[in-house]
């Protein structure tokens, strides 16, 4: 089973002002890039980042990552939401994918372990859309099935997703995880991510 990791980095980080908040220090380097450190790190088969905000900072960083297994694709439309992100990397895939795992760029606390064990998950009960469930709701990743790449062509704006779920929720599993996913929009977010990085093990 082939599965085709894709991570959202399109973004126009509005809530951060002037800040790209992919581009914050974390860790050895900044947060996409931790993010495609740890998706890299998992046994997804290929890998596709999108970006769109200040692509050209994003890309430039990334570029020395590129790959016969890690791309980069620009959506120019990504002010009009994430879902056409979704949209531009599921209209490149190849015939031969049986599933995308979708992570944002924006959570660069999800690890690989975390990933690898969704992955193990979705090839043993083989549902249309697994996705992992936090204390505070639904998280990353998310893994769709190639019977749903029609219906994610469809999407549309930021919550496309909670249709897409509520059509196939009897053919979803919730893989549940109990760490928080903090999610970097503000500069408090950064901050408790720093923090929650603080008390993990130095790799």
């Amino acid at each position: 089973m082939n599965i085709t990791g894709i991570i959202l980095a399109a973004g126009m980080s509005s809530r951060m002002g002037a800040i790209n908040k992919l581009l914050l220090k974390y860790r050895h380097h900044t947060i996409v890039e931790e993010t495609l450190e740890q998706l890299s790190n998992s046994m997804v088969d290929n890998i596709l980042v999108v970006t769109g905000f200040e692509n050209d900072r994003i890309e430039e960083l990334l570029s020395k990552k590129v790959t016969d297994r890690i791309s980069i694709i620009h959506n120019c439309d990504y002010h009009l939401g994430r879902a056409e992100s979704i949209k531009c990397a599921v209209g490149l895939i190849k015939n031969n994918v049986d599933a995308l795992l979708f992570m944002v760029a924006d959570k660069p606390g999800v690890t690989s372990d975390l990933i690898a064990e969704a992955i193990d998950r979705f090839r043993k009960d083989r549902p249309a859309i697994l996705y992992v469930e936090t204390p505070a709701g639904r998280g990353h990743p998310i893994v769709f099935s190639k019977e749903v790449f029609g219906d994610l062509l469809h999407m549309q704006g930021d919550h496309a997703g909670d249709r897409l779920l509520a059509k196939y929720r009897d053919d979803t599993v919730k893989l549940k995880d109990d760490a928080e996913q903090i999610d970097v929009d503000s500069e408090a977010d950064y901050q408790r991510l720093l923090k929650q990085n603080a008390g993990k093990k130095v790799r």
